[in-house]
Formats: structure tokens, C-alpha cells, sequence
């Protein structure tokens, strides 16, 4: 405290806050390690110069800006009573297809493919191959199309696929999927010896009406 300038002023207000602001015509920072990159100029900006972290929620009122990468760990959502609610998030689940089936399809047990959502892509590994018969698989929404999201994939370990790539290039863009649905794994023959289990991810855009 000793540092700062006379002019800057520390109080706390009327519900106990307690509220930093410099100088008209200076910005609060954190750090040195440079100018900032968005040109603050106002004494109610904030600047950090390393890393900022916020451990509960973190609102952003106005825009926000992202000069490289964004990474989120969670879902996304985007809302306005006015006009709604997207949100971004995905669903993973291990599906197991068990000796003795397999050739007539093994489905998700939740459904991954959410009512009123675009399916931005859908995802795949083997985590667990087959002790014996099936050799490939197929990967789609039930009863929808069986192979849309992955065709004839090898059942090896750690095989994996990627919807755009893999599957058979029925959905030339994003398909908008208007019903709750679950994933269906159909292999080649039916698996034997032992259980085969892939891994499914499914991102997608959920979408919602507006609230009036």
C-alpha cells in the first residue's frame, strides 16, 4: 500500500465492498509484464499481466475477447430472455457390446442425441476390443442411420473415429436432431469370447425458446 499514489483511492462503500480506483485517465493493473493488448485507458479497467484464475463464477456483461486459444473445461451457454438459450456442451458414454451381440445393434443407455440440438459431431475409441468375430462397426442415431456417424470401423484396440471422417457422408452438415435419441453401435457379425466396448462423445448445440 505504501506504493500507491495519493490520489488513488481505497474506500469501501455503502455494502461493504471494498473498491480500488486509480487516477482519471490510468488503469489498474496486476503484474509488469508488458502494455496491455486491448489499449485500456479508463481508471475502472483492470488489467493482468499473468494469469487470472476465478474459482466460482465468472460473469462477463459486455463483450469478451479472445486473442488465441480458448480452452473450456465444461459447458458453454449463451443466454438472453429475450431470445433464448444456446448451449454447448457434450455427452460421453461407454457402450458395451456383449458376447452374443452385436450384429443387430447395441444402443446407448442415455440418450446422447438431445431433443431441439445440432450435433456438431460425434466421436469415438475403442476401449476394449472383442475377443473374437466382429471385425468392424457402425456408429449412428437410432433408428435414424445406423452408419451416419461411423462405417465399417475396426473393432481394434484404441482404433478411433471422427464423425465428419468416418461416417457415410450422409450429413453433410450439421444434422439438427428434433427428438431425444440414443447412439447405436451395429458390428459386422455378433462379438464372441469376450465383451467389446467403445467410447462415444457427442458435442452438440442444445437450443431453447425464448422465456417471453
Amino acid at each position: 500500500m505504501s506504493q500507491f499514489k495519493t490520489s488513488c483511492r481505497v474506500r469501501v462503500n455503502a455494502a461493504g465492498d471494498w473498491q480500488v480506483l486509480p487516477p482519471a485517465g490510468q488503469i489498474m493493473q496486476i503484474g509488469n509484464a508488458g502494455a496491455t493488448a486491448w489499449g485500456l485507458v479508463n481508471n475502472d479497467d483492470l488489467f493482468v499481466s499473468g494469469k487470472s484464475e476465478t474459482a466460482g463464477h465468472h460473469y462477463v456483461t459486455g463483450q469478451s475477447w479472445c486473442a488465441d486459444d480458448l480452452g473450456l473445461k465444461a459447458n458453454v451457454s449463451r443466454y438472453d430472455s429475450n431470445q433464448g438459450i444456446e448451449f454447448s456442451a457434450c455427452l460421453t458414454e461407454e457402450i458395451t457390446i456383449p458376447v452374443g451381440q452385436g450384429a443387430a445393434g447395441v444402443v446407448s443407455a442415455a440418450n446422447m442425441c438431445r431433443v431441439d440440438s445440432i450435433i456438431q459431431g460425434v466421436t469415438g475409441r475403442v476401449t476394449q476390443a472383442p475377443g473374437g468375430g466382429a471385425t468392424t462397426f457402425d456408429a449412428g442415431r437410432n433408428p435414424v442411420g445406423p452408419t451416419e456417424f461411423a462405417e465399417d470401423v475396426s473393432v481394434a484396440l484404441d482404433t478411433t473415429f471422427v464423425s465428419p471422417t468416418d461416417g457415410d457422408g450422409s450429413n453433410a452438415s450439421p444434422p439438427y436432431n428434433d427428438a431425444d435419441r440414443k447412439i447405436k453401435i451395429t458390428t459386422d457379425v455378433n462379438v464372441t469370447v469376450s465383451d467389446m466396448k467403445v467410447r462415444i462423445t457427442v458435442w452438440y448445440i442444445k437450443l431453447y425458446p425464448p422465456e417471453s
